[in-house]
């Protein structure tokens, strides 16, 4: 029994391990860089129409309490709901805008890491690599285990700029 498991230990390769700071280089790559520059232009102008809509949004309840005093019961009733769903909708709208400048860093951080990926697997083909660990989830490891700089540089030269839209 003992030489069976010998035997089913030793068809596993030999092990070697690397590792990778996918932080630093979504941080600091060129292409990283770069859309997060544009991403931080576009939450810009996000904000600025949201800061926009909500001042218009506060000027119709202004006049909405203003005209109560005005207005048949009835009537302003029918304002009111008609305010309500515009505020519901215009929640909504909001809302999504927020959400898009996530969706646009999710998506610029996936373009680096696909492109990352084929370089990963080139550099761990030439070192002999069987396993790449994420730097966060390792405690203590010789240095010269961190592949991190040479594959930004591969990186860098490989993917310089991550068109980033909103279309």
């Amino acid at each position: 029994v003992f030489l069976s498991a010998v035997n089913v230990f030793a068809e596993y390769p030999n092990t070697s391990v690397g590792i990778i700071d996918l932080n630093k280089i979504l941080s600091e790559a060129k292409a990283a860089t770069d859309a997060a520059e544009q991403i931080e232009k576009i939450a810009g102008q996000i904000q600025e129409e949201i800061n926009e809509s909500d001042e218009k949004i506060l000027n119709e309840q202004n006049k909405l309490i203003e005209s109560q005093g005005i207005m048949a019961p009835e009537a302003f009733e029918v304002k009111r709901i008609e305010y309500e769903k515009k505020v519901q909708n215009y929640n909504i709208e909001r809302q999504n805008k927020l959400m898009s400048i996530d969706t646009l860093l999710a998506e610029s951080r996936n373009q680096v890491l696909d492109a990352l990926k084929p370089i990963l697997e080139e550099i761990s083909n030439q070192k002999g690599i069987t396993i790449l660990l994420e730097k966060n989830s390792v405690l203590l490891s010789e240095e010269n285990m961190d592949i991190t700089d040479e594959a930004m540089t591969k990186l860098n030269k490989s993917l310089t700029k991550i068109e980033v839209s909103l279309d």
